[in-house]
């Protein structure tokens, strides 16, 4: 079902979408949209944020205490944190910015919501099997098992391919979740053709409301980077980071999040990165050697092994004024980074920091930079039990 009040939006994705094999129903207005789905039962609802008559919250309120096993995509002109966080609350699957140029984009929403509310659905008629064998206890631990591997499966396929080939970079990453959800994520995506955008954060605790901000990021940050663009014509690690922090810090999560951003310029072969708070900050390598050095001006310096980046900055969500610079790196052949949550320190049986910090670099040395090595020396495929997330992201050079 899809509820706009604007009829050529309308027309435009139901024709797409019915092309695409769907049956639609359309609605102008909330209200009109919520008596329809009581009568219709639509398997999925797609809602505009932004009604004459009611707001999409309210509807989602509505849909949700009819069948809360309805999934609803929101979609919005507006843009704002705290409508996608009370939108995402109250029981949306997805949250989407018009305008969709790219009617494929809401496609693919649509279908992995659906193949999602499957899986529920299929955990829910499960959970009804056990209720009749177990006690109320066993039910009720069972039931919240079954949440967090559901959860688990829609936070995973909110994760990029691995491994993503963007144009001479290889990106592949590993997260190993301490529970069944996790505070740890990494993103990369080539961003308008030239840029190839790649971060890793940290959310601070466990479970389902860390795992709720990494969501949350994913769509905010893929957002923040195209407006940027679009205002600017080129992109900046650091202008990402302040307006993430300032979002997070008006959203009031009681969370805070590290995270570090790189930027690949494609063309021109160089790596704009910016940290915020990150712990350990990424390792890098190249065969030749670079020459970094700060947008403000610093003097450059030479690397020609392995070595830690650095860089000190606050985490997001905690100071609004905390300030962010951009680092600008000249990449040769050979280049590797090397990405890691502070989970990955507690896998080394080192005692202090800095032991742990310079075994790390002579692992990724003796592995030359190169993902499998490197998962294979931290032994990522065979944890049984983390004590922490981990989280690994790199990205290599391949021509």
């Amino acid at each position: 079902m899809l509820i706009d009040d604007d009829a050529g939006v309308r027309r435009r994705i139901s024709a797409f979408l019915s092309d695409s094999g769907f049956q639609i129903i359309e609605a102008a207005r909330g209200s009109e949209g919520v008596s329809l789905f009581q009568n219709e039962k639509p398997d999925l609802v797609v809602c505009d944020l932004k009604m004459p008559d009611m707001e999409v919250l309210d509807v989602i309120t509505e849909v949700v205490s009819k069948n809360a096993n309805i999934p609803v995509i929101v979609i919005s002109a507006g843009g704002e944190i705290a409508d996608a966080v009370q939108a995402l609350r109250l029981g949306a699957a997805d949250y989407l910015m018009k305008p969709i140029k790219d009617l494929e984009v809401l496609e693919y929403s649509v279908r992995r919501t659906l193949k999602q509310a499957a899986l529920i659905a299929e955990n829910l008629a499960y959970s009804k099997q056990l209720e009749s064998t177990n006690s109320q206890l066993r039910r009720s631990l069972d039931l919240l098992r079954m949440d967090q591997q559901a959860g688990r499966l829609v936070q995973t396929r909110l994760l990029p391919d691995t491994p993503l080939q963007v144009g001479s970079f290889s990106c592949q990453h590993k997260i190993v979740p301490s529970l069944y959800l996790s505070g740890d994520f990494v993103d990369y995506w080539r961003e308008d053709g030239d840029q190839l955008v790649f971060y890793i954060a940290d959310v601070s605790g466990h479970g389902a409301s860390s795992a709720f901000v990494t969501v949350l990021s994913k769509y905010r940050v893929r957002d923040i980077t195209k407006r940027h663009y679009k205002k600017h014509g080129e992109l900046s690690a650091a202008a990402i980071l302040s307006k993430l922090n300032i979002e997070l810090g008006q959203a009031k999560l009681q969370k805070h999040v590290t995270m570090f951003i790189g930027i690949i310029d494609l063309k021109s072969n160089t790596l704009s990165h910016s940290a915020a708070g990150h712990y350990p900050m990424p390792i890098m390598g190249m065969k030749a050697g670079i020459k970094a050095g700060i947008k403000a001006g610093i003097k450059a310096a030479s690397i020609d092994r392995y070595t830690l980046l650095e860089e000190k900055s606050f985490p997001l969500g905690v100071h609004n004024k905390a300030s962010y610079d951009d680092v600008i790196l000249n990449l040769d052949l050979g280049f590797s980074i090397n990405l890691f949550s502070d989970g990955v320190l507690e896998l080394i049986d080192k005692t202090s920091l800095d032991s742990k910090e310079a075994h790390l670099i002579d692992l990724v040395t003796k592995g030359k930079g190169r993902y499998q090595e490197v998962c294979n020396s931290l032994g990522l495929d065979s944890i049984a039990d983390a004590p922490d997330d981990v989280a690994l992201l790199t990205i290599e050079m391949t021509v």
